[in-house]
């Protein structure tokens, strides 16, 4: 009897400490759950934010070195048609090898004067962007950027703009890129609730379509009237809201009878954000897990049987989790490296490895100081280092230098985070290789003409500065030669402009072919050219050069089936007898091609002394 008491008093000690560990293994299970869920929806928003924030940086970079082509300005004070046309080629090009949905030029007043859509049904071309908040922004000398649904296409994109400004930095218009978010949009439904979401709650892109455009929490009647008046988004009303109240980083809300929790991230200055929402089912399915374990370990009195049985099933979850996230982390288009506050790498992903040209055990057996010495690959000094880990987020342009000396300009991206229980960073590594080169070509741009390829005005004129310093240091003489095609016009009338365009590309190959080494030959504008010749001996070196231009202006252009015979007008003036400076050149120099023109073009006319 005693021993059974005994046995009995054993069983109810077991149940009851099978209940209350049963409860305890509950409890546990949903905690774990909930921090899986919690930890995978801050890395899927911190993806999506870091898609976002480094897509959106790289178009207003862009837009930055648009501002500075030689076109606009010109054409913003003429708006002549041939500057009009200038702007619109490069336009059209930056259009192209941007693949954004528009590029467009407007003047101060905010109408648009060149766009790379003139001829499309829904042209931007005359008319006025002047409401839009992107434009009175660059207007007033700031950069812009704004989400909207076009006016005119009815497309949802992301604008940048810039100002454009004289030498004297009065601002002449403005220069505005739109990019369509459709390739961001496909992105975005790789996650059940995904959004890119105004200050005021409207959803401006989704992974459900049905979603756009309305409100994710409720807004008052005026703020739905500013907003409609605005015509951000449309002039349709956004609902009631998805949510009763406006949603924060953290929360835990329902939506069409499930429950979520919210990861928030602001991706700019004005509030812009992207939110997601994870679903939390998995929490109440562990939670039931354990409840069921707790009643089977009851009722076999299997104690340690069903604590094995749990342990098991949390060290699989744990396993699968871990395979899952190691999965994304290997499979990134980027090169991705954790850094503890010691300056230890903790991990890298397969690229990280193949682009420096280290194994991963190699990588992970250094400390940051000896990366940074020895590959570059995250060049963050110590002030960086701290501020990254007082403020959680850094961003910054560096340079990755490979095992094989292969220099790689980089874009890193860094967050701090939680690695295995201790303060980290991650630091996400884009390859902007290709947006360098993008930048050098625009660069390029901005200095020679697109017809011809020669040097333009402003290459020209630091070139003359140049050639001018150097000639006062060593007591030299220098020619400016001015010429231009007799009777250009004609060609343009009677043949059309592109063959006028032919003439002026094959005009310049003769001019190129007719100077010695050193000359500069430079397109300023039409059919004028004008020539930097540098270390004359006497003004007759000036006078062989220019004769032996017009003997070979002489001879046919062949063009396509036609043989055209246009002669060439010259002025020439000389530092220093005909003035010492560049405008007092480019002036003589004209008056005395204006001579040859009038004496019988088809000759050169040196600059008469006074």
């Amino acid at each position: 009897m005693i021993k059974r008491h005994f046995l009995y008093s054993i069983l109810v000690i077991l149940l009851l400490i099978t209940a209350v560990a049963g409860w305890f293994v509950t409890d546990y299970l949903g905690n774990e759950a909930r921090q899986e869920i919690v930890a995978e929806s801050q890395a899927d928003v911190l993806t999506l934010s870091i898609y976002a924030s480094s897509t959106f940086t790289y178009l207003e970079r862009i837009v930055k070195a648009m501002s500075g082509s030689p076109f606009f300005a010109p054409t913003l004070l003429s708006k002549g048609a041939q500057d009009i046309e200038h702007a619109n080629s490069v336009l059209d090009r930056l259009n192209l090898a941007l693949n954004a949905s528009v590029v467009y030029l407007m003047d101060a007043d905010g109408m648009t004067v060149a766009s790379s859509n003139r001829d499309d049904p829904d042209s931007f071309v005359g008319k006025s962007y002047r409401f839009r908040p992107y434009f009175q922004e660059a207007a007033n000398g700031q950069p812009a950027h704004y989400f909207a649904l076009g006016i005119t296409t009815g497309k949802r994109g992301f604008y940048a703009s810039r100002p454009v400004q004289n030498s004297a930095g009065k601002v002449l218009g403005v220069v505005t890129m739109k990019k369509d978010l459709d390739e961001m949009e496909t992105f975005f439904s790789k996650y059940a609730f995904s959004f890119l979401v105004s200050p005021d709650g409207i959803i401006f892109l989704s992974s459900s379509p049905a979603m756009v455009l309305k409100s994710l929490w409720p807004l008052d009647k005026a703020a739905q009237e500013k907003l409609v008046a605005s015509r951000q988004f449309g002039n349709k009303p956004f609902g009631n809201g998805l949510f009763n109240k406006k949603i924060a980083d953290g929360m835990e809300v329902t939506l069409e009878g499930k429950d979520y929790f919210v990861s928030r991230k602001v991706i700019d200055n004005a509030g812009w954000s992207i939110v997601l929402l994870s679903p939390t089912d998995r929490v109440g399915d562990d939670k039931l897990i354990g409840i069921l374990a707790t009643i089977l370990a009851c009722f076999f009195i299997v104690f340690f049987s069903g604590i094995i049985l749990v342990t098991d099933r949390s060290k699989e979850a744990i396993r699968q989790s871990e395979e899952k996230y190691r999965l994304l982390f290997d499979s990134a288009g980027d090169s991705i490296f954790v850094i503890n506050t010691e300056k230890r790498i903790l991990a890298v992903n397969p690229l990280a490895c193949e682009r420096l040209g280290y194994t991963e055990a190699e990588l992970i057996s250094m400390t940051f100081d000896q990366v940074h010495t020895q590959a570059e690959a995250l060049r963050v000094p110590p002030d960086r280092l701290t501020r990254l880990m007082e403020q959680g987020h850094l961003a910054f342009e560096t340079v990755q230098q490979g095992r094989n000396g292969l220099l790689i300009p980089t874009d890193v991206v860094a967050r701090r985070i939680t690695w295995n229980g201790q303060l980290a960073m991650m630091c996400v590594c884009r390859d902007i290789s290709e947006r360098r080169r993008m930048e050098e070509k625009i660069r390029q741009m901005a200095y020679h003409d697109s017809l011809t390829g020669l040097p333009n005005r402003k290459l020209f004129s630091d070139r003359l500065g140049i050639a001018l310093t150097q000639a006062q240091r060593n007591k030299k003489e220098i020619g400016i030669v001015m010429l231009d095609l007799d009777k250009f016009k004609d060609v343009n009338d009677t043949l059309g402009h592109d063959m006028g365009d032919l003439l002026l590309k094959v005009a310049a190959e003769r001019l190129s072919a007719a100077l010695r080494k050193g000359d500069t030959v430079a397109r300023f504008g039409g059919d004028e050219f004008v020539l930097i010749l540098p270390d004359l001996k006497a003004a007759e070196d000036a006078i062989q050069v220019a004769q032996k231009i017009v003997d070979s202006f002489r001879k046919p252009f062949l063009i396509d089936t036609h043989q055209l015979v246009v002669t060439t007008s010259i002025g020439i003036s000389i530092y220093p007898d005909d003035g010492t400076n560049g405008d007092a050149l480019l002036k003589n120099a004209d008056i005395a091609m204006y001579q040859a023109k009038q004496a019988g073009r088809d000759r050169y006319q040196l600059c008469e002394k006074a």
